[in-house]
């Protein structure tokens, strides 16, 4: 403000000596006035020798050499009168009018770009001041600390972060003995898998400032600033030392620099990493500062934002296992009522690969659901339900099927549960429904009794098997392909290709790599690496025969369970859907009922009055 003040005084002294030079310079050159009345009668009187015509204004000579000035009405009508009495007459342009009004109007637009300049500037300084005392986030400012006690589910990471904690709170235990305390945490892993919380409640136990950033918070347009706000941000914390400074979705600013220049935003973000690499490594061995940072792409980081005496420890948070989720459902579910009849045991068993974000969703919705329905506890049907609508999505009940959709999906999903209970090392059965849901008509769902984290050829020849059960029974039942089966199809395919070309599960071309993931923890598609024409088409003839004996091994099981198909098909279309213990129930009645009441041989077919040699399935049910 004093800045700004100083500006403006300075401004307009500037304007008013420029308008008192102006006025000075016109009333030295000013001759004195007459009425025109008495310029009229030297004109006619032939005293007159000069006319100096500058506008409306006339600069009169006599003859004795007498100067002095008067506005005319008409100059043109007094030029016309002076030159029949030879008096010279001279027309001049009017510039110190002109000169004078520019002057003022560039006086004043310069008073406001000071203006504006003074104003922008102090804005500036003003926000680069709040940038880090902002982000600063405190049991001072109204948030609740978060501990080690509100994260469950990564014991692992917590370990290693409990170093860091004993650091910031005692940092002579380590210093005494020569060690130095990592400078940087790189928490990497999958989204919703609790980096960020982890981080909080880091800072939640050494109980020290808090700084939170996002990458994108040093990204703008203009190229420097986020360079600025990261020199900005290390000056503010090491004033308030020790301290930990969170910088979530690091990517957006650490991502890898190319070789080649180039302008605009790839600039602008190539400097302001330069400044975030500097600054780490201007750390005294004094600062108690520690910079955690969290990312699910770290296959596009800088290698040397991950360099020790940066970013030292590279810590994985993974998504949990069976043990973890049920930690972090105990967590969730002291924030909510749950009825007597909710284990969270059998919850945790039936939510393998969710992370904690999601099993946190899955605890909203299932109350959510609850107080739809008016209930003032949550239960295990609320559980359910929300599991199906997370993995699913919502039930689709404005969806007309005809009978005979509804009979094709019924048969579709039996074929799924029936190769899935008689083939060995498979997922037990779960529920099979033919309720649409989201984009899928119908689900058969099968969970683990334990969570895997390698599969056999074993398991994943069957479970190809299985997800062509659905195309099977359509193909033996009503003899046609539908594209009910596509979602199937695509998933085996992927298994397929995965087992030969990434994990070497082909007897022909032997334990060798095709493809390459480098993805990181997003997911997405492989990248076949370079080879020959004859290498990919015993690739391509590898998968089409693996897929087609699995589909071949699915229509030779549902040919021998033509009973327990049709059985478990119309139970289907009434009940719509079926948890595990029925599917035991009419698996178990329809063995019962098949031996009570074997197949009887025909002598004539069906479909052809040849005998039995015609090829056609001759055995009926009697």
């Amino acid at each position: 403000m004093a800045a700004l003040i100083r500006n403006l005084l300075i401004l307009m002294i500037l304007i008013i000596i420029g308008i008192f030079a102006g006025l000075s310079w016109m009333l030295e050159n000013r001759s004195p006035n007459h009425d025109y009345s008495e310029f009229i009668k030297h004109l006619y009187q032939n005293e007159i020798e000069l006319v100096e015509l500058t506008g409306n204004r006339a600069k009169v000579t006599t003859n004795k050499g007498f100067i002095y000035q008067t506005t005319v009405p008409d100059p043109a009508q007094v030029a016309a009168r002076a030159e029949g009495k030879n008096i010279r007459v001279v027309f001049f342009n009017d510039y110190s009018t002109l000169i004078f009004q520019t002057s003022v109007a560039f006086l004043i637009i310069a008073l406001i770009l000071v203006i504006g300049g003074t104003m922008y500037r102090n804005k500036i300084r003003a926000e680069k001041s709040r940038f880090a005392s902002d982000k600063l986030i405190g049991p001072h400012k109204g948030h609740t600390p978060i501990t080690f006690a509100d994260v469950a589910g990564i014991p692992e990471a917590k370990e290693e972060l409990e170093e860091i904690v004993g650091f910031l709170k005692n940092p002579k235990q380590y210093s005494q003995v020569g060690g130095n305390i990592p400078r940087g945490v790189l928490l990497q892993g999958p989204p919703g898998t609790g980096k960020t919380l982890l981080a909080k409640a880091v800072a939640g136990e050494s109980g020290v400032p808090f700084y939170s950033f996002s990458g994108s918070d040093f990204v703008e347009m203009f190229v420097g600033v986020g360079a600025s706000r990261v020199r900005d941000l290390f000056k503010e914390a090491k004033k308030n030392t020790p301290c930990i400074v969170f910088i979530d979705e690091i990517d957006a600013v650490g991502a890898s620099r190319t070789g080649s220049s180039s302008a605009g935003g790839q600039d602008e973000r190539g400097q302001t990493l330069n400044a975030l690499l500097v600054e780490m490594d201007g750390f005294d061995t004094s600062d108690t500062i520690v910079v955690l940072a969290a990312t699910n792409r770290p296959d596009i980081l800088d290698p040397a934002l991950r360099r020790p005496g940066r970013f030292d420890r590279q810590i994985n948070i993974l998504p949990p296992d069976i043990k973890g989720r049920i930690k972090i459902l105990e967590i969730f579910a002291k924030k909510v009522k749950l009825a007597p009849d909710v284990v969270l045991a059998a919850i945790g068993q039936a939510t393998p690969g969710f992370t904690g974000a999601e099993l946190a969703n899955l605890v909203n919705e299932a109350a959510l659901l609850a107080g739809r329905k008016g209930k003032s506890e949550i239960g295990a049907h609320e559980f359910d339900v929300a599991r199906d609508r997370i993995l699913m999505g919502v039930e689709r009940k404005g969806l007309v099927m005809t009978d005979k959709d509804r009979n094709a999906l019924a048969y579709h999903e039996a074929g799924h549960a029936i190769i899935a209970k008689k083939l060995p090392e498979t997922d037990p059965l779960h529920k099979i429904t033919i309720i649409p849901r989201g984009r899928a008509l119908g689900q058969t769902q099968q969970l683990p009794l334990n969570d895997r984290h390698a599969y056999s050829y074993n398991y994943l020849r069957n479970r190809i098997t299985i997800l062509m059960g659905g195309r099977a029974a359509e193909k033996i039942v009503f003899n046609q392909r539908s594209t009910g089966a596509q979602g199937d199809i695509l998933q085996a395919t992927d298994i397929a290709t995965s087992m030969i070309c990434k994990w070497g599960m082909s007897e022909t071309l032997g334990p060798q790599a095709f493809v390459i993931d480098d993805s990181g923890f997003l997911g997405g598609p492989s990248q076949r690496l370079a080879m020959g024409n004859e290498t990919s088409r015993q690739i391509d003839q590898e998968i089409g025969e693996l897929l087609e004996n699995c589909y071949q091994e699915a229509i030779e099981i549902l040919s021998q369970e033509q009973c327990l198909l049709k059985n478990l098909a119309e139970i289907l279309l009434q009940v719509e859907t079926l948890d595990n213990e029925e599917f035991e129930i009419i698996t178990e009645c329809s063995i019962k009922k098949e031996a009570a009441d074997p197949p009887v041989r025909k002598d004539t077919c069906s479909t052809c009055p040849a005998i039995d040699n015609c090829g056609h399935n001759v055995l009926t049910q009697s």
